[in-house]
């Protein structure tokens, strides 16, 4: 049975599974662990010592926090009493933090070290609904009376103990449709909107993801990616708690290959640039190993190619014969269990999500013997809509709907979804929510197709789409993704909305450029002369137009000027999870391409 809330998940979980190890969390580079029946008695005294400060159900809590098991104890405390909690970013700055909390007008905000809790001091007096500051670091006991809000510690609200409440009953008036969580998007363009979800979006959400997966109690998650954003949230957090398996903490995202190692998860959830960076430190390890070594390497790789291919329905490969499976074993010995090995040496399968993954990391992965299921979601989905799972999997799409969420491609070729883990509805935005919700269906604002066995294929996002002075519809994204899987480029932006033809602004690797203007011996004081060298120019338009080969005449990139930095999230170029704001970024670079329109072509 499903249970009703988010507080009841828990109870469940904790009478279920009472001395099991619930959290795994490092304390001078060791990890100790807390059950979950002693999580439950700190959840029910943080509880009462909320309630205690008036605190109720509908009030809004603000967390701002690194991953770490206080976060857990916040968040279900939270639950428990019915009050509403608010991720937030640790990446953000003041101002941003600022108009989270008073946007969603928060009562209480918990923060875990001095650095945070000096971001808050800084716009303490500009948020007037705020009560009260917990602190999780024991260092911040040090910062009590210094601003004008309350500062409690969570250890010191834990010793205070429950009070002999009956939580068992306060759970149970919590109604499923109630808001558990304000989760604030990542605001590509304009402010971030506070997505309303409820008990109800992420317990089905987290069924329907079990179920998709195939998960248990048995599993082991090591938790890296930011529990502010809704794919940890769900997948690495509730999920969890829903199975009854074991949550551990990285100490921070610099040890995550260290932590696998120690942790050796059952699964990673990962975004795709965590994978891409796996696969470049392991083709820079094979660079710098042995001809021995390497040739062993791609052996194995070529061999995990051949049965990659094998398994696909659409292909007229070979049967694999005795001969084959010899050779497999011995790569499995030499090279694949080597490679899981790093990884942990007990994974089952990865899980990216947050962005679109190169088909061909996957494919990379998946030569190693190492799969990497690729799903697709929003914040306002809670967030699974699809996946790709064992046994039906296609590398280049985002799977198939999970099990209770219907999914329809409109005539414009929008994707729209609908089921129980749809949100609530924007924070204090009646017109917004309007905007994208109707009939009871969500309209996600990504363009898709599917395919004739059910598999979905993100094409690009409806606002995004460029409409050229010729009336040709250009989705960039795609075309961006295309050049940024040259390994000579980082980031590729495109611009043109209403005229002749498209541009870009491209963000090379600079190691790689200045590779190649050495071995070819250009001449140059600094990067930026070299950028502005006409053989690096020509260098990579020949890059552009081998990766641009396959796109229609109007897709192709006619003009390109070369960045010398890339966007950062410092400079509001980038959303906390590193998405690009296209609009700040072509506004603020878009002198450097208008140029080219007035060339006479």
């Amino acid at each position: 049975m499903i249970p009703q809330n988010l507080a009841l998940l828990f109870r469940q979980t904790a009478a279920r599974f009472p001395e099991k190890r619930a959290f795994f969390f490092k304390e001078a580079g060791r990890y100790r662990s807390w059950s979950w029946a002693e999580t439950l008695s700190k959840v029910e005294a943080v509880a009462a010592s909320l309630m205690r400060q008036g605190l109720k159900a509908g009030d809004r809590i603000a967390i701002l926090s690194e991953n770490r098991p206080e976060w857990a104890v916040t968040d279900l405390a939270a639950q428990t009493i019915g009050a509403v909690t608010v991720p937030v970013y640790t990446s953000l700055a003041p101002a941003e933090i600022r108009y989270l909390l008073n946007d969603s007008g928060c009562s209480l905000v918990a923060v875990s070290n001095k650095a945070l809790f000096e971001k808050v001091a800084e716009v303490q007096r500009s948020l007037p609904s705020l009560r009260a500051v917990i602190g999780y670091d024991a260092s911040l006991a040090l910062y009590k009376g210094s601003t004008h809000i309350p500062l409690a510690l969570l250890k010191d609200m834990e010793r205070e103990g429950s009070g002999g409440r009956d939580w068992e009953a306060l759970a149970r008036s919590i109604p499923a449709d109630a808001v558990a969580s304000i989760i604030y998007t990542s605001g590509t363009t304009g402010n971030p909107k506070g997505v309303m979800l409820t008990h109800e979006n992420f317990i089905t959400n987290a069924h329907f993801s079990r179920e998709a997966l195939k998960m248990g109690e048995s599993d082991l998650h090591l938790s890296f990616l930011p529990l502010s954003h809704v794919f940890e949230r769900l997948a690495g957090y509730y999920l969890m708690i829903y199975i009854g398996a074991s949550i551990a903490y990285a100490e921070n995202m610099d040890t995550v290959p260290e932590d696998l190692i120690q942790v050796r998860p059952t699964f990673i959830l990962g975004v795709p640039r965590f994978y891409e960076k796996v696969r470049d430190k392991v083709l820079q390890a094979v660079h710098e190993a042995s001809p021995l070594k390497k040739g062993l390497f791609f052996w194995a790789k070529a061999l995990g190619e051949k049965r990659r291919l094998s398994r696909d329905p659409g292909r007229k490969t070979p049967r694999l014969g005795l001969f084959f499976k010899i050779e497999a074993a011995i790569a499995e010995w030499l090279v694949y269990k080597k490679f899981r090995d790093r990884l942990g040496g007990r994974l089952r399968f990865c899980v990216s999500g947050g962005a679109p993954l190169p088909k061909e990391v996957a494919e990379f992965f998946c030569d190693l013997s190492v799969m990497i299921y690729e799903g697709y979601g929003l914040t306002e989905t809670s967030p699974v809509i699809s996946a790709n799972r064992e046994g039906r999997y296609k590398f280049g799409t985002v799977g198939i709907p999970v099990e209770g969420v219907r999914v329809k491609i409109t005539p414009e070729g929008e994707i729209a979804t609908s089921g129980p883990c749809v949100m609530k509805g924007y924070f204090n935005k009646p017109e917004e929510t309007r905007e994208v919700l109707k009939d009871g269906w969500f309209y996600t604002g990504d363009l898709g197709l599917m395919d004739h066995e059910g598999f979905l294929k993100i094409t690009g996002r409806k606002k995004e789409l460029i409409v050229t002075s010729g009336g040709k519809k250009v989705a960039p994204r795609a075309i961006e993704e295309l050049l940024e899987k040259d390994p000579c480029i980082l980031r590729c932006v495109l611009f043109g909305e209403g005229k002749k033809f498209i541009t870009a602004l491209l963000v090379p690797r600079e190691a790689r450029v200045v590779e190649y203007a050495r071995a070819q011996r250009i001449a140059f004081h600094d990067y930026k002369e070299l950028l502005e060298n006409p053989k690096i120019t020509e260098w990579m338009e020949r890059r552009v137009e081998v990766l641009s080969g396959d796109l229609a005449s109007f897709e192709k990139i006619k003009y390109f000027a070369l960045l010398e930095h890339d966007f950062s999230q410092g400079a509001g170029e980038l959303t906390p999870t590193l998405k690009v704001k296209r609009e700040v970024v072509l506004s603020r670079y878009k002198d450097r391409l208008l140029p080219f329109y007035e060339i006479v072509t």
